[in-house]
């Protein structure tokens, strides 16, 4: 199964790096997996994983170093680089990143920095993959949604999906996520405030490949649920960096314009028969959703952590391969 995915040693920088057959066998992969996401596979003893975040994560690196520890390998990490290591001293991260390659057999990066952070790739004698670069995209986090949705419908083509922030420029997931569902079929409804629309850049990678995709613009809350009631099957909370000082407060009320209410999802389970399903990329801010939404068929976002971690290890297993 990895020969076929036919991905080893290549950095996963974008999730236009993997192909539409790479990305399904990697689900193939994953579902074989999946029954150790809890459990051990020794089949990466000797392996050695390392972690470098230089922005705060949660899911990412602990998903990560929980995959390649269930595949037998070991990790080293930091999660404190401007304080605990030299880059404290002002080391390049070209530099840093050679370094660690020679004690690692793939590298896992997350930095603020997008060109920075590709440019440092090239200096890596191991593969990297991007635990998210600036706002651009954070690939496997797409990845493991497009896999819980695979999952949940059994296939990405023809489902209806709504990518909903009110700020699209800085929501790096939701760029990964819109790109992978356009190429896989789906149609992608893009909503956000209009100042804060997808970038050009996303927008003209998608209209390259004649991907169904739609801008949906300055709606309010009632406006809001009345079109994932009409058009979801899946509503996409990718999340966005609310400023902070002064405008954080004003931009929390915007947030609010994209408040998905738990009455729209019992609605369409009672007057359609149908389940619009929901999740978000986390962590969530207070207000973002309904929180009774976590007790209903409609949840994904937590079903979504115990797949992140198949799909990783199926990731890893992809790029370094075993004997």
């Amino acid at each position: 199964m990895i020969d076929d995915i036919g991905f080893i040693n290549h950095n996963l920088i974008s999730i236009n790096d993997l192909s539409n057959g790479m990305i399904l066998e990697l689900f193939k992969l994953a579902n074989c997996l999946q029954p150790w996401y809890r459990s051990r596979l020794n089949i990466l003893s000797g392996k050695h994983m390392a972690t470098l975040f230089f922005q705060p994560s949660t899911r990412t690196r602990l998903s990560f170093e929980t995959a390649m520890s269930r595949l037998g390998g070991t990790i080293i990490s930091e999660a404190t680089p401007l304080i605990s290591s030299s880059a404290a001293k002002e080391e390049s991260l070209n530099d840093m990143i050679k370094v660690v390659s020679q004690y690692a057999n793939i590298i896992v990066l997350r930095h603020p920095n997008a060109d920075e952070a590709k440019d440092a790739v090239t200096y890596s004698d191991c593969p990297v993959i991007s635990g998210a670069f600036g706002h651009e995209e954070h690939p496997t986090q797409a990845l493991l949604d497009l896999y819980t949705l695979w999952q949940t419908f059994g296939k990405i083509e023809g489902l209806k999906v709504c990518i909903a922030t009110p700020d699209l420029i800085h929501a790096r997931t939701g760029h990964s996520m819109a790109y992978a569902l356009a190429r896989l079929g789906a149609k992608v409804y893009l909503l956000s405030k209009k100042e804060y629309r997808t970038p050009n850049f996303v927008m003209e990678n998608i209209r390259k490949i004649n991907g169904d995709v739609e801008e949906v613009f300055d709606l309010n809350q009632k406006q809001f649920n009345e079109f994932i009631y009409t058009n979801a099957d899946l509503v996409y909370l990718p999340g966005c960096s609310a400023p902070k000082g002064e405008d954080a407060e004003k931009f929390k009320q915007i947030m609010d314009n994209y408040f998905v209410q738990y009455e729209t999802i019992e609605k369409a389970n009672k007057e359609k028969n149908k389940i619009i399903y929901v999740t978000h990329t986390l962590p969530r801010r207070k207000g973002e959703m309904d929180l009774r939404i976590d007790k209903s068929s409609a949840e994904l976002y937590f079903k979504a952590i115990a797949y992140s971690v198949a799909i990783r290890m199926a990731l890893i297993l992809a790029i370094i391969g075993f004997e």
